[in-house]
């Protein structure tokens, strides 16, 4: 066992010229186009993940907002929390924060 484990860790020597004939080392780099193609997607990357958290933090906004609007109707009317449709009340409890908003744009 111990052989097998010494044979794949043994470090081979790289041979002079690894590359073939008639090819120089400038040719196989990726050089300055392919330098600037990765620096575009890094780039491009970066205003897609900026964007991205904006519009979860807006939805996350919204979400905030329209509990506290109900959560205000819902003292101003009166109505007790019993009355309230199972669809709009969440299995955690009667806490409009707790309450799952997932299909709320679908009433």
């Amino acid at each position: 066992m111990n052989f097998l484990y010494s044979l794949a860790t043994a470090a081979t020597p790289a041979p002079e010229e690894s590359l073939a004939p008639g090819v120089a080392a400038e040719d196989v780099t990726p050089g300055t186009l392919g330098f600037l193609f990765t620096l575009f997607v890094v780039i491009a990357i970066i205003f897609l993940i900026r964007d991205m958290t904006k519009r979860i933090r807006r939805v996350r906004y919204r979400e905030q907002v329209l509990a506290a609007q109900e959560a205000a109707e819902r003292d101003a009317s009166g109505q007790p929390d019993a009355s309230r449709t199972a669809l709009s009340m969440d299995k955690t409890g009667d806490n409009p924060a707790d309450r799952d908003t997932t299909w709320d744009h679908l009433r």
